[in-house]
């Protein structure tokens, strides 16, 4: 998923600050995005000469337009920006081009409301980078991946009915679409089923690399990524492989370059574009993690919503980073977030193990030779689990590696193998199922991943000495997937910072088969809540073409009543259900979509925080022609409690009750029910939990509400407690590839010059998202003050170790006369999330060491 990859942390701007510190255990300041630290998408454009500029999203009042703010630049000195974009159609807002300097004048206006950094996305990888399934192996045919996927949602029920999505438009906002693709219409233009799109940006742009961040857009959406092309597949392809749409109409809007990133100015373009061209349905298959709703992206989603257009969008795949993970736009208040389960199996190269007696799946890790066909490996021999501190537990001289996965980064282990003469690395799983892999740069020796299983028995006959051997036949193999129908381990948690219940509902995104360009082997399987989105976007192109009345708030309740819900996946003989902040309402179930006779509003609720009961209201709608009388009943789910990057589980129940419990519904009626929530006093401060409300009718499908909430005082979440930061730390230098820095200690006495360094930096984790962020420093002599502006909506550290760099010489950058020599001390201050500003317990702050800058 662009923004999220499975199993990976957020990548951002590239100004951010973040980098390993060299001490006893290394650490991570980690890329969050501030206006403060000039951390937007650079400006391709910017002349060196008069400082580096920036792109930044400049949300103006009510009222308030961009011919206004031209105006006030005229009479404001140091006012200087240009307007690149102006997205009154979507939000209140423009796009401007200005140094930090600029900035801190622009927020001064009375007609701006707040500047936003213009995030940048992280891109999805190339298909053709990930080692397309052989072909001539009978792939040519239609698989059961996809078939099965759609099975699950009872879409392919709904084709049977002939509802096909036939005269809805769908948005695809991603990589772009191979139009020339046989299952996609094969065609662009007004005749096509692509028949409307635009690319905004071009093969080389990556909004990441200032030098390629300058936009080449064109009218021809063509995806030379993938991704996009996946997402479109699945949401209707029509061919050797059918989507839960197969007749909708596409339009192609495409916001990333072949490889690389793009920024949240070039995907609120896109939504406005798929505004003008009529689009029902638009599809987000990317987003920005650990963000807040009010991020302008969601907000230009809502918009579209409100405007009619049925917004769906990917929840996110960091949800091994915890509770508080969801992404923008998916958080969005009107945006349906999808979360991901598995699929039963999923496709993968395989390779013969004589001494097995069978195949095992394999992948193969990004930028390493992908295994030839009719090749094989050395006989294979265990090394362990080969981080740097590990003792070698075999000779791998001229064998095939065999390592464990965990602990150190695929780059460690892959060359720790080389180093001792491996001729080809395999990895296998330290969990279960099959995974992907990253990081190794200009790999020479083919490097594999396996699952669990075949590790272990790879491992328990090389302990035995025999060697066995991998074959790469080019067939291909049907894997099982460990959490098939449960929650994919990668799909995201809510809620969102503001404690929005999120996600909305769950599709199948774990082991997709989907079309691909053809040029990189026409079809292959991906994974990711990148693929569940576009399964909700079609059965949302179902429903519209059902009955075009219906509006967006309307698919939604309807997709949420009628969700089934998913089984709690990391120990099912529980029987408990997954937590409601991790599957919403549940997996999506067309057909009961389609037919409802009653609709139960709203369909997610947050219930708030403390320990007392907490009373909410649903409403209940008759669309029926018969009166029914209906029973409220409630189920809990599974309650995360915990450290919120580690959640561990609780399964105690609260105690729910409704006024009234049963009523009776005539044709055309609505009523109230009551719901009071109890959390059980056994649950531990600090949870989430949540549960399912079902109106069930006497005869017929039942309708289903979910709600979380918060137990304890949610302001009492620390911010600024970690054992290693805030501290001071020492730039040493930055990885032009990865755009990572290195730090280093302060030393006793050191100081550091203004003009000539070494550049001084303070290393911030924070525990949890926050409201605002003000930074200042205070001379110890003289008291003099330098305060920097305030920035608001901050997401949350991603990690356990993960910080931020607010850099000096970013500081310096926004008032360059204000820091004087002397003995200086930084203030950090944060307002938690949800917290009233003018209550000094709600502020957390730090104050750092004396430092002394010179001349």
């Amino acid at each position: 998923m662009p923004g999220f990859r499975a199993y990976s942390r957020l990548r951002s701007a590239p100004t951010v600050r973040r980098g390993p510190v060299p001490r006893s255990a290394a650490l991570l300041a980690a890329a969050v995005a501030l206006p403060l630290l000039a951390s937007s998408a650079p400006a391709a454009r910017a002349n060196p000469d008069d400082g580096l500029t920036h792109v930044w999203l400049v949300e103006l009042a009510a009222g308030a337009g961009s011919s206004a703010l031209e105006a006030a630049a005229e009479h404001t000195q140091g006012l200087d920006f240009t307007i690149r974009h102006d997205f009154e159609r979507v939000w209140n807002g423009v796009s401007v081009e200005a140094d930090p300097a600029a900035v801190r004048h622009l927020k001064q206006l009375d007609i701006v409301e707040y500047v936003w950094s213009d995030v940048v996305f992280s891109g999805p990888a190339r298909v053709a980078d990930q080692a397309p399934l052989a072909s001539g192996t009978g792939l040519e045919e239609a698989q059961p991946e996809l078939a099965q996927a759609i099975r699950t949602t009872r879409a392919a029920e709904a084709h049977e009915r002939g509802i096909t999505g036939e005269d809805v438009k769908v948005g695809i906002i991603d990589t772009g679409i191979d139009y020339t693709h046989p299952d996609l219409g094969g065609c662009f233009g007004s005749d096509c089923r692509v028949a409307y799109g635009t690319d905004f940006v071009g093969d080389d742009f990556d909004a990441g690399e200032a030098e390629h961040a300058e936009a080449v857009p064109d009218d021809d959406p063509a995806d030379c990524g993938g991704h996009g092309t996946h997402v479109a597949g699945i949401v209707g392809a029509n061919g050797k492989v059918t989507g839960v749409a197969p007749d909708v109409e596409f339009g192609a809007y495409r916001v990333f370059g072949c490889k690389g990133s793009t920024s949240a100015e070039v995907v609120m373009q896109a939504l406005e574009t798929a505004l003008d061209d009529g689009m029902d349905v638009v599809n987000l298959s990317l987003g920005e993690s650990f963000q807040w709703p009010g991020y302008p992206t969601a907000e230009a989603a809502d918009k579209l919503a409100e405007e009619g257009v049925t917004v769906v969008a990917a929840m996110g795949n960091d949800g091994e980073a915890g509770v508080f993970s969801g992404s923008a736009p998916g958080i969005g208040e009107d945006v349906i977030a999808v979360a991901s389960t598995d699929n039963p199996k999923e496709r993968m190269d395989g390779a013969f193990v004589e001494s097995l007696d069978r195949s095992v799946g394999y992948r193969t890790i990004n930028d390493t030779p992908e295994p030839e066909e009719g090749s094989a490996t050395d006989p294979v021999v265990w090394l362990g689990r080969a981080c740097a501190e590990d003792a070698s537990e075999g000779d791998v001289s001229g064998k095939a590696a065999l390592i464990i996965r965990g602990t150190c980064t695929f780059k460690e282990k892959y060359e720790r193998a080389v180093a001792e003469g491996a001729t080809s690395v395999i990895i296998y799983n330290d969990r279960s199922g099959p995974f992907a892999g990253t990081g190794i740069e200009e790999g020479t020796v083919p490097t594999v991943t396996l699952t669990d299983t075949d590790g272990k028995d790879l491992r328990d006959l090389a302990a035995i000495g025999t060697g066995p051997v991998l074959e790469f036949t080019g067939e291909t193999v049907l894997v099982d997937l460990p959490r098939a129908g449960r929650a994919s381990m990668f799909t995201a948690y809510g809620p969102a910072p503001d404690l929005m219940f999120k996600p909305d509902v769950t599709a199948p995104g774990g082991g997709i088969w989907s079309t691909v360009p053809v040029a990189d082997g026409s079809y292959e399987s991906l994974s990711g809540t990148s693929m569940s989105s576009p399964h909700v976007a079609g059965a949302a192109a179902l429903l519209i073409g059902d009955d075009p009345r219906l509006n967006p708030r309307e698919v939604r309740t309807r997709l949420a009543n009628s969700a089934k819900p998913v089984a709690w996946g990391d120990n099912p003989e529980l029987g408990e259900l997954e937590a409601a902040h991790r599957q919403g309402t549940g997996v999506i179930d067309v057909i009961d979509a389609l037919d409802a006779e009653a609709c139960l509003y709203p369909t997610g609720v947050n219930t708030g925080d403390g320990t007392e009961p907490r009373t909410f209201e649903l409403t209940l709608t008759s669309r029926d022609n018969t009166a029914r009388t209906y029973e409220l009943t409630h189920q809990s789910t599974i309650a995360t409690t915990g450290d919120e990057r580690a959640p561990g589980f609780n399964a105690v129940e609260p105690k729910v009750t409704f006024e009234p419990k049963t009523l009776e519904l005539h044709p055309g009626q609505s009523a109230t029910v009551q719901v009071t929530v109890e959390p059980s006093a056994e649950l531990p401060l600090g949870s989430v939990f949540g549960g399912r409300i079902t109106a069930r009718p006497e005869n017929g499908e039942s309708l289903s509400a979910a709600y979380s909430g918060y137990q304890g005082d949610y302001l009492a979440i620390p911010v600024l407690e970690h054992p290693e930061y805030p501290r001071l730390a020492v730039v040493v230098g930055e990885n032009p590839e990865t755009h990572e820095f290195d730090y280093r200690e302060v030393t006793e006495g050191e100081t550091f010059s203004l003009a000539e360094g070494p550049d001084l930096a303070a290393l911030i984790y924070l525990g949890h998202q926050v409201s605002a962020m003000e930074v200042s420093a205070t001379n110890v002599d003289t008291g003099t003050v330098v305060e920097w502006g305030r920035e608001q909506y901050l997401p949350r550290s991603p990690g356990p170790d993960d910080a931020m760099g607010l850099h000096f010489e970013d500081l310096v950058a926004h008032q360059p006369d204000a820091l004087a020599p002397g003995k200086w001390t930084l203030k950090v201050r944060v307002l938690k999330a949800l917290g009233d500003e003018a209550k000094p317990a709600h502020w957390e702050q730090w104050v750092s060491p004396e430092f002394t800058l010179t001349e």
